[in-house]
């Protein structure tokens, strides 16, 4: 809390997550996350799996494809002495998704970059479902462009959204159970 992170200089790959939507996104979260295992996906400079351990949460897996991006998230948790609660996978978040298939966590944050076509968020959210990766009571952020609809994605329900400027930050739920009758089985 109250210490900076670092962030890269005049970058035009990185897209920091506003704070203004970081805390919104933290206030309505506070409380829920503690003790909670994250999945940030285009993570960028980390700054959201960073606050989501500030607020508590157990640990955070980054998932980041840029190397300069990875050399900041490295930095900023070993700054913050956190090392010990974060993981950091390289590579597309498609892939890692798969890779990451038979893991579980509480809430999966996902911040795209701008220009990310947007057939990929609906098949990124189906992968999620698919391999049942949002824990009972978990929960997905995705932020995105205000103009940009999410689409329905069976198993998860869009209860909160919240539009800041040009974004949008999305929160869904699971709305199913894993199982047998539910199709989901594995």
């Amino acid at each position: 809390k109250g210490r900076r992170l670092f962030f890269p200089a005049g970058s035009k790959s990185l897209r920091p997550t506003k704070d203004l939507i970081r805390e919104a996104i933290f206030d309505v979260l506070r409380g829920w996350i503690a003790d909670k295992r994250v999945l940030d996906l285009f993570a960028g400079t980390g700054a959201l799996g960073i606050e989501a351990i500030s607020h508590g949460a157990r640990e955070v897996v980054f998932v980041e494809l840029e190397r300069e991006a990875i050399s900041i998230i490295k930095k900023n948790i070993e700054t913050l002495g956190i090392t010990g609660q974060c993981s950091i996978r390289k590579g597309k978040a498609e892939k890692i998704i798969e890779e990451l298939s038979k893991e579980k966590f509480d809430l999966i944050i996902a911040d795209p970059p701008y220009g990310y076509p947007e057939n990929k968020i609906a098949s990124m959210l189906k992968s999620i479902v698919r391999f049942q990766m949002i824990c009972q009571g978990g929960v997905a952020i995705i932020e995105h462009r205000s103009r940009y609809l999410l689409p329905e994605v069976e198993g998860l329900t869009v209860y909160k959204e919240k539009i800041y400027g040009k974004n949008k930050v999305s929160y869904l739920k699971i709305n199913i159970e894993y199982g047998k009758n539910s199709g989901l089985s594995r």
